[in-house]
């Protein structure tokens, strides 16, 4: 029989582990959350232990937050702290939020150190701010780039950056000026001042403005 047709909900109650792994790699990180979602805290537990590496943390970003917490609980604190390693810091944050102050010191004691700074920046603004929802994870230009200087200076430093849809136009200072899609300025030509490309206006807030 082919084991793509066998439901996941029968691949744990057989406990066919390395045909569920198979399948889990197969599927959208939010999908593997809805069907933790919809389990028992036993099997979200046993399915989030077959993820790879590189996707339990995305898997665990989607799940709501009372979820999160259930899972955090069957899980060891390597496994812990891995996780919360590898989420994006504004999603990490999101999560501190959620769980009781004790909980955050310690989880925030497993953190890699660039990973540890991170979350101590955002977690420093006061809550229910937008700065408790930024990322430092962002690709930025300079404003007197051209095009093309603009597009090779994200190849050298823009892997691994959470967002790559916006790209963030910077002074000399660090301050945000302008931001431009990234598709307008691979179109743009390549002499083009990075400030000239057609794009929408910026919108943008202070950290410390409301959420909302």
């Amino acid at each position: 029989m082919d084991e793509t047709a066998i439901p996941v909900q029968e691949l744990i109650n057989h406990r066919q582990w390395e045909a569920l792994s198979a399948r889990l790699r197969g599927l959208h990180p939010s999908d593997v959350a809805d069907l933790i979602a919809l389990g028992s805290t036993a099997e979200e537990a046993v399915v989030f232990r077959l993820l790879p590496k590189e996707k339990a943390a995305t898997v665990f970003s989607y799940l709501p937050p009372e979820r999160q917490r259930e899972l955090i609980k069957s899980l060891s604190r390597d496994q812990v702290h891995r996780i919360l390693d590898d989420m994006t810091p504004d999603d990490r944050t999101r999560f501190l939020e959620e769980v009781p102050a004790e909980v955050t010191r310690e989880l925030l004691l497993g953190l890699a150190p660039q990973e540890l700074a991170a979350a101590r920046k955002l977690l420093g603004y006061p809550e229910r701010t937008a700065g408790r929802y930024m990322t430092p994870e962002y690709a930025w230009i300079y404003a007197d780039m051209t095009a093309a200087r603009a597009i090779q200076k994200i190849r050298e430093a823009g892997r691994g950056k959470e967002t790559l849809n916006w790209v963030y136009v910077i002074d000399n200072n660090g301050k945000l000026v302008e931001d431009v899609r990234l598709a307008n300025l691979v179109l743009a030509d390549p002499d083009t001042n990075v400030l000239r490309i057609e794009d929408p206006e910026l919108v943008s807030v202070r950290a410390v403005d409301n959420a909302e």
